[in-house]
């Protein structure tokens, strides 16, 4: 009599956290809940050798996921002796991720099964292209909120066409959906000072980011309603890639003071 079939492993995503403290912490939450409710096998890829401070943080958010369900991968260390003596964190970190690739990329060739899903953060959007070479989707991760999605969306088109150099200024104030619009003097420094490498860089990894097959956002629709239909329009429209408000991820922690009325908030 011939053994029952096997059941089918579970699809696998890896996800892939830079070295911030706000993008380890919601991803890790992210990859125990798609074990915990999805029944995904899950693995979490951080970076080493950029600050002994995000080394000890990442590896302390590490060591508290539940080992039995959520795997753990720290990539090698990559030089960045090279790397221009005061540069912006954001442009240390793109350099970091850009030149892990192979790392990477070895990394996701040797897991059995193959991989079902590639999921990296903002400042990953590179890994993009390792999710086209494997054939597999590519969501990118975002630990803010959809309404900087869209800032993001705004500055790429409003840079579409312009020539290499060539920087263009926001709308004053700058209108995200429906009514909703900011004041660009409250956008963060980096959607401002053209002066600073990484206003170019960000221009570079927005339009990386419209070759994702998605977004997941760390937030949720009630909280940003008009944002997310407009995201949801553009997406019927192939205007954008869909965006699915997939937070918000907190840990919860008993023993700290003053918590229980922020998460019934």
């Amino acid at each position: 009599m011939d053994p029952s079939p096997r059941s089918p492993p579970p699809p696998h995503v890896v996800l892939v956290a830079s070295p911030c403290a706000g993008h380890v912490m919601p991803m890790a939450e992210l990859a125990r809940r798609l074990v915990a409710f999805h029944g995904c096998a899950a693995t979490l890829v951080t970076f080493s050798g950029l600050a002994a401070s995000l080394d000890a943080h990442s590896a302390a958010v590490l060591a508290s996921l539940p080992a039995s369900s959520v795997a753990a991968v720290t990539l090698p260390e990559v030089t960045l002796d090279d790397v221009p003596a005061g540069a912006n964190i954001a442009t240390l970190i793109f350099e970091l991720v850009r030149r892990s690739l192979p790392n990477l990329r070895q990394f996701l060739r040797s897991i059995g099964g193959g991989v079902a899903a590639l999921v990296p953060d903002f400042f990953c959007g590179v890994v993009l292209d390792l999710a086209v070479e494997l054939g597999v989707p590519g969501y990118l991760f975002l630990p803010p909120n959809v309404a900087s999605l869209a800032c993001m969306r705004r500055l790429v088109e409003l840079h579409d066409g312009a020539a290499p150099g060539e920087y263009r200024d926001f709308s004053d104030p700058l209108h995200l959906a429906g009514d909703v619009t900011i004041s660009v003097a409250d956008l963060p420094i980096e959607f401002l000072d053209r002066s600073n490498p990484v206003f170019g860089q960000l221009i570079d990894e927005g339009r990386r980011h419209r070759r994702a097959d998605g977004f997941l956002v760390n937030s949720f629709a009630e909280m940003e309603p008009t944002i997310v239909e407009d995201f949801k329009k553009a997406a019927a429209e192939g205007a954008f890639p869909p965006v699915y408000p997939v937070g918000p991820f907190v840990r919860s922690s008993s023993d700290e003071p003053g918590e229980s009325a922020c998460l019934e908030w």
